[in-house]
């Protein structure tokens, strides 16, 4: 009933069908779930004994920023071991991403490999979801400052140029005007 008065025969419905599409057209482009669904209970069955699980995460399934993209898909190998009631994961995450260069702008590849270890309690459960701990594996591995070779020399700060490519003619001077007295006194 909107405001007292009931549908016409069928709009109910029809609003309904709109509104459940619309949630499903918003959870497949908004959330992006991925499972790395490890059972706790084959761990528990052999104690100590190394199961060895491997995924692999499409890249519409993280959430990158605009400057990273995944060239190929995240694989991710992980060894779990059921030891004291904590689950014992040693991992590694590899792929290949597009970056840009901190320093001069430039789009380059880059070949991530991140190994990692983990202890996690799982008291009571048969079942655990790794994804969360892939994903900010790889997250906070990825580089705050890429740079697409140690020795990148970046652009001019007055002309833009790039100085990886050619040196430009710019003054090299770089004395703040607020510290030039200072400078007059070691003359």
């Amino acid at each position: 009933m909107i405001s007292g008065r009931s549908l016409p025969a069928g709009l109910g419905k029809m609003l309904t069908m709109q509104i459940f599409t619309y949630i499903i057209n918003f959870s497949a482009s908004e959330v992006r779930i991925f499972s790395m669904k490890i059972d706790i209970a084959a761990l528990k069955k052999e104690p100590g004994r190394p199961f060895t699980y491997d995924f692999t995460v499409d890249a519409s399934q993280l959430e990158l920023d605009a400057d990273t993209e995944l060239l190929s898909p995240l694989s991710v190998h992980l060894i779990a071991v059921y030891q004291d009631g904590k689950l014992v994961v040693n991992g590694k995450l590899s792929t290949k991403i597009k970056l840009v260069c901190s320093r001069c702008l430039k789009i380059f590849a880059h070949d991530f490999v991140e190994e990692f270890a983990e202890e996690i309690d799982i008291s009571g459960e048969t079942e655990q979801d790794l994804s969360w701990l892939a994903r900010e594996i790889f997250y906070t591995a990825l580089p705050l400052k890429p740079l697409c070779k140690a020795t990148c020399r970046g652009l001019c700060e007055t002309c833009g140029a790039d100085l990886n490519e050619k040196q430009c003619d710019c003054a090299k001077d770089k004395t703040d005007p607020r510290w030039a007295v200072l400078g007059q006194l070691l003359k």
